[in-house]
């Protein structure tokens, strides 16, 4: 007598007849706990391995059935879990017989007149063996259920770092790039200007009377005005420049790859744009006018950093409100005097300890405090 089984979860298909052999098969196989689905047809097998759960199938093959030995594969391939075992219950224990159902999908093959507990002890070992692949079956599908949520995190977080380097690097107000992001892309841009020996061109652009503008029609229609200018410049450049806004009304254009002509005649554009363009807010009409000063590397001989085109520039700019506002100056027809004045002036601002000369936003803060 056979031990029983303390597994009666497992179901066992059986494909047979109604020999006597294969009826003790069946009692052994139901008094080792296991439930048993007979049927004698191969259509019906197909059927049950389909709809049913079946942990195990044994099949009762004739020997000359040629068709049928692929029937292993046949009902693993319709078979909804990972893996089916299959047991074949040969009618002699011929070698070539047994090759035969081994090479066509068979997990192991016993005679027909096997005994009652070698069948159940070998039912026993294929359905450790089931337990194992379903377990790896699960541990791989919580293994891809854990790499889905991983990638939806990284791709979260990605997003996410996107976002809050565009929050960093972009100004509230106007949606073009702010003060930080400007000073990024400017030490990039010169880097590869200065390896290529390529033109880089700034424009530093200021609206004139802003104060103006906030202390007759309010902040609020003040940064419309804003706004409104951000979006002109955006229109008039490039796809490869860089907008940026670099102080309250001060604003900052580079041009890589831009020839101090080429920066002079976008600039022309964009303070015929502004000087045309009408305001309208809450029913009134405002126009503006911009100041803007040019400079260029290496066409500026004394440009060697960033920060001297940012600073030269923005004399440039200061420079054209001096003399008349609505204007355009580029540092190359500033005379040369001049030029050398405040080159000198950048160097002393380095000699007394400075690293860098004032950021833009200060800069800006001079020329409003000029302007007055």
């Amino acid at each position: 007598m056979a031990t029983k089984q303390a597994n009666p979860k497992k179901n066992i298909l059986f494909v047979t007849g109604e020999s006597s052999q294969a009826i003790c098969h069946r009692l052994e196989l139901l008094r080792a706990g296991w439930a048993v689905t007979r049927v004698s047809e191969f259509i019906e097998a197909l059927s049950v391995v389909r709809n049913q759960r079946v942990d195990l199938a044994l099949l009762n093959l004739p020997g000359d059935d040629a068709v049928a030995t692929d029937l292993p594969n046949v009902l693993r391939g319709v078979a909804p879990a990972a893996y089916l075992p299959v047991i074949v219950v040969a009618d002699t224990a011929a070698e070539q017989q047994r090759c035969r159902f081994l090479n066509a999908g068979a997990d192991d093959v016993v005679c027909l007149a096997t005994a009652g507990g070698e069948l159940v002890a070998r039912v026993g070992a294929m359905l450790r063996i089931k337990d194992l692949h379903d377990q790896l079956a699960e541990s791989r599908v919580a293994l891809q259920e854990a790499l889905r949520r991983e990638r939806e995190l990284l791709a979260k977080l990605r997003r996410d770092n996107a976002n809050l380097q565009t929050l960093v690097t972009t100004d509230a107000l106007t949606h073009v790039e702010n003060r930080r992001g400007f000073q990024d892309i400017l030490a990039h841009e010169f880097k590869i200007a200065l390896r290529y020996n390529q033109p880089l061109s700034l424009l530093a652009l200021d609206v004139d009377h802003f104060k103006m503008v906030n202390d007759c029609h309010g902040h609020p229609s003040g940064d419309y005005v804003l706004k409104e200018f951000a979006v002109i410049l955006k229109q008039s450049v490039r796809e490869s420049d860089v907008v940026a806004r670099t102080g309250g009304e001060e604003f900052g254009i580079l041009l890589p790859k831009a020839a101090p002509d080429q920066a002079a005649s976008l600039a022309q554009r964009v303070r015929e744009a502004v000087a045309q363009r009408q305001f309208n807010i809450y029913g009134r009409t405002i126009r503006v006018t911009t100041s803007v000063g040019l400079a260029t590397y290496p066409h500026d001989a004394e440009i060697t950093e960033p920060e001297m085109l940012v600073y030269l520039a923005d004399q440039a700019l200061l420079m054209a409100k001096e003399t008349g506002r609505d204007r355009v100056t580029a540092l190359c027809d500033v005379p040369m005097p001049i030029r050398i004045r405040w080159r000198l002036r950048y160097q002393q601002r380095d000699l007394a300890g400075q690293d860098t000369p004032p950021c833009p936003q200060k800069l800006a803060t001079n020329r409003r405090q000029a302007s007055r």
